[in-house]
């Protein structure tokens, strides 16, 4: 493996690309059709998406940096620091990335004379740093803030995107009414089904965290009563989403409740039928790349709300 190749698996390439296709499709498949007049510019969008994937770059690289030993242990043959790169490397590739990613955000606040987001963007890098040496060792608190920073990924748009809008014209408050609801939807979607990706991880690396000592999950309250947890989140997520698509009937979306029902029901339930077979690591393996791909289809129906708002 190359140099290039190595640092794209440090930095996890497929989850900065969901990061970067989640806020582009929500401001062009969202918000603009609801918000023509927004005040951010198409560069400016594209600096803020580039911040966001710099400061997520950073936070994989330092997790790997922290995680080497029991990745020693999970995953031997998909270990990257100490064999393409070694540890020097993922530190200072995280300190450089933070420091571009918060100067980025930096011009920005200023550019649009908004200074919260500035701190938005020096808040990650700590939560992500105390993240990889404190809090996914602790009892649910590192699942619920990875799927925290999650849905922060479109929040972060959200806000910057009605703070501009405010600043320069009129809001109409039936459109911000409708785009809100579709950012709530998506947000408990995607909080609730990363951390059903997080629990079914959990379960995979339960062997190198057993020996760490970290007190995840299923180290704590073991396999069976993890799996039940993950099994109600999922029934969860799968009454949330019936419920959308319920409320979609007769509003011109029957197409996005077909592709709800096929993309996203329909693959749960196989999920669930999965996770109660598996008993094997590479299950596990293969549920934890399973439901990125339900998330991915999550986050591909805005191309049909996008259809919707504009013809």
């Amino acid at each position: 493996m190359g140099k290039v190749g190595a640092y794209l698996r440090l930095f996890r390439w497929p989850n900065l690309l969901i990061i970067a296709l989640t806020q582009y499709l929500f401001r062009y498949g969202i918000l603009l059709p609801l918000f023509p007049d927004t005040g951010l510019t198409h560069f400016q969008f594209f600096l803020l998406v580039l911040a966001t994937l710099m400061l997520s770059a950073a936070g994989y690289a330092i997790n790997d940096y922290f995680d080497l030993r029991i990745d020693r242990i999970n995953k031997p043959h998909r270990i990257i620091l100490g064999k393409d790169l070694s540890r020097r490397h993922a530190i200072f590739s995280h300190t450089i990335l933070n420091v571009l990613g918060v100067g980025i955000a930096a011009y920005l606040a200023y550019r649009l004379w908004y200074w919260p987001l500035l701190l938005v963007f020096l808040v990650i890098p700590a939560l992500l740093w105390f993240y990889s040496i404190r809090y996914k060792r602790m009892f649910l608190v590192g699942n619920l803030l990875v799927a925290f920073m999650t849905v922060l990924v479109m929040v972060i748009v959200w806000v910057v995107e009605i703070h501009t809008l405010d600043e320069a014209v009129v809001v109409e408050p039936l459109n911000r009414l409708f785009a809100s609801r579709f950012l709530i939807a998506y947000l408990v979607f995607a909080f609730f089904t990363t951390l059903i990706r997080e629990l079914i991880k959990d379960i995979e690396d339960i062997k190198g965290d057993a020996k760490a000592g970290c007190k995840t999950v299923p180290v704590v309250i073991g396999l069976r009563a993890t799996k039940r947890m993950v099994v109600s989140l999922i029934i969860l997520v799968m009454l949330f989403a019936g419920y959308l698509q319920v409320a979609l009937l007769g509003r011109e979306l029957d197409l996005l409740f077909i592709y709800l029902l096929f993309f996203v029901q329909v693959p749960f339930l196989l999920l669930i039928h999965r996770l109660l077979k598996a008993s094997m690591k590479q299950d596990y393996t293969r549920l934890n790349r399973f439901v990125k791909l339900i998330l991915l289809a999550g986050v591909l129906s805005m191309i049909l709300i996008y259809f919707y708002l504009t013809y």
